[in-house]
């Protein structure tokens, strides 16, 4: 069986994810059309497929059993819906919703229709991350103490979209990431948050935030966000540590992972591509393609085997509440119970 895939949205990410598809072995995936943006009929010619003039029009195809949403999130709502309204398997881009009211309903709408709702959530997907998410569920460092994750980007001050306080913001974007991941890492479910955020820019005012998570069982997370470092090398756009009782796992996510004991680090992964803190982040590095191809193998295989995606709807809903819960906290100036 092939499966079929139709792409909503034309911009940076749906061109990525159509790599992705066209890696996939041979007669597993392909991508049948395209629709959503002015640049809909040149994505759809680049990878042989065909550009639709609506997304009811791609929606009504039976060549397609599976989408892929990647557009602005004020439309992943009605996107999803109507794909779950149609009977097609559903890949959404991160973050899932801009609220966990948004994600339920469309959790209710893909489980009455009997789809799969797999999250994007490339940051596991990738060598360093999963292979510091093994040691740490396989005991490696012992009891988990703490879990911290920076993220840090040089800028974005054309933007567009992405930081639109009205597609959620720069933490919703962002955020979520760092997010999913100490709830991923920690392997159970945040209890408390409490959050603080200061940006340079009044119109953006959560480029750069701090958040602190409680989980049970004495463990607390630290996620520390900022789009205004311009120093920030690739290998420190996003640095993970799990600290535990044994040993600290020191990774980053484009680059490598170690175990720390005592004063000794053991180097455990290395990418090729990534030698030293100036070398240049890149989208079509082979570390990042193999981790946008194997979240495509997934869902094909969730479909294929008639089983649910590795990241569904719940982990994506999880992901949203967190963020969200941190903003409130800094609104608030409070405590915020998740």
């Amino acid at each position: 069986m092939t499966v079929g895939i139709g792409m909503i949205g034309a911009g940076q990410m749906a061109h990525i994810h159509a790599v992705a598809i066209a890696e996939q072995e041979p007669g597993r995936a392909r991508l049948v059309a395209v629709t959503s943006g002015s640049r809909a009929p040149a994505l759809a010619a680049e990878f042989d497929a065909e550009a639709e003039p609506s997304i009811e029009s791609l929606l009504d195809r039976p060549d397609i059993d599976a989408v892929v949403i990647a557009t602005p999130h004020t439309a992943h709502l009605p996107n999803v819906l109507a794909a779950a309204g149609a009977g097609k398997h559903i890949l959404l881009e991160k973050p899932m919703a801009l609220d966990v009211d948004e994600c339920r309903l469309m959790i209710d709408a893909c489980d009455a229709a009997g789809v799969h709702l797999s999250l994007a959530k490339i940051s596991r997907w990738l060598d360093a991350v999963r292979i510091g998410h093994e040691l740490v569920a396989g005991g490696v460092a012992g009891d988990l103490v703490a879990v911290h994750v920076h993220r840090l980007f040089p800028g974005y001050p054309n933007a567009g979209w992405p930081l639109d306080p009205r597609e959620g913001g720069a933490w919703l974007d962002w955020g979520s990431h760092g997010c999913d991941i100490v709830r991923w890492y920690a392997g159970r479910e945040p209890e408390l948050v409490t959050a603080r955020f200061a940006s340079r820019r009044t119109d953006m005012p959560d480029l750069t935030g701090m958040a602190t998570f409680e989980f049970p069982g004495a463990l607390l997370a630290h996620l520390f966000m900022s789009y205004e470092i311009p120093g920030a090398a690739a290998t420190e756009r996003a640095h993970y540590m799990a600290f535990g009782t044994d040993a600290v796992i020191d990774l980053h996510a484009y680059g490598g992972v170690d175990v720390l004991r005592g004063d000794s680090r053991e180097p455990v992964y290395r990418d090729e591509r990534f030698t030293d803190a100036n070398t240049t982040w890149d989208e079509h590095a082979p570390y990042f393609r193999r981790g946008f191809a194997a979240q495509v193998r997934d869902l094909v295989e969730a479909i294929e085997d008639r089983r649910p995606p590795t990241i569904d709807g719940h982990d994506g809903l999880a992901a949203v509440a967190m963020a969200t819960g941190a903003l409130r906290s800094w609104r608030e100036d409070s405590v915020v119970r998740l």
